[in-house]
């Protein structure tokens, strides 16, 4: 129930005035001149709280959020796709920066990966395994997972596919590519034994 509404049922609830719209009476013009300051008030503040939280914010909140927490602004990458990537990155802190809590983040936005640290070398490697949403490319990917890292890490985003030769070594044709009823994405993160599988 909205100011108005309030206002109007616990005056009406008195049975002392005549508030109806057609007579005007002066009682209803000072609570019409009242709420000329409350509406405008009450919308402003549904908005704060609709644009709390980045799950359910406007667009323009988003985008906010993005800069504020230096997240490239990426149009191309579905909404969804965005809310995630802040949710996950408003998450982060600086104990999340190890094996378990990076696979954990990117599995948050549907990336199921593995991270692999190298004793004594200064690059980590993601290798991603699968990704939940078909529709999202692994360019798409791999801006997620940029925007995850933190500035001071260096880390290395890899498909765990085939390389060109071994997928040429195939000599598959297109009717077998089409039959396997895959996004280009899924194609590139298949390994070599999945490939001689078909599957």
């Amino acid at each position: 129930m909205n100011c108005r509404q309030q206002i109007y049922d616990r005056m009406h609830s008195l049975n002392l005035y005549d508030l109806s719209a057609e007579k005007m009476s002066l009682v209803r013009c000072e609570l019409e001149s009242y709420l000329s300051v409350l509406e405008p008030l009450e919308k402003e503040i549904l908005s704060v709280i609709n644009n709390i939280f980045a799950e359910s914010c406007e667009l323009d909140r988003l985008t906010e959020f993005e800069r504020m927490l230096g997240i490239p602004v990426n149009l191309d990458i579905p909404t969804e796709q965005r809310r995630k990537i802040l949710v996950s990155k408003i998450s982060l802190n600086p104990s999340d920066f190890h094996r378990e809590g990076l696979e954990r983040s990117l599995g948050a936005l549907g990336i199921r990966a593995k991270v692999m640290e190298q004793p004594g070398g200064t690059t980590i490697f993601v290798e991603a395994e699968k990704m939940a949403d078909i529709k999202m490319t692994l360019d798409q990917a791999k801006e997620a997972f940029r925007e995850l890292m933190p500035a001071h890490l260096d880390a290395e985003f890899l498909t765990g596919g085939i390389s060109f030769s071994q997928f040429d070594a195939l000599d598959k044709t297109f009717a077998q590519l089409d039959a396997m009823d895959k996004s280009c994405s899924q194609l590139e993160m298949m390994r070599e034994e999945q490939w001689r599988e078909g599957k």
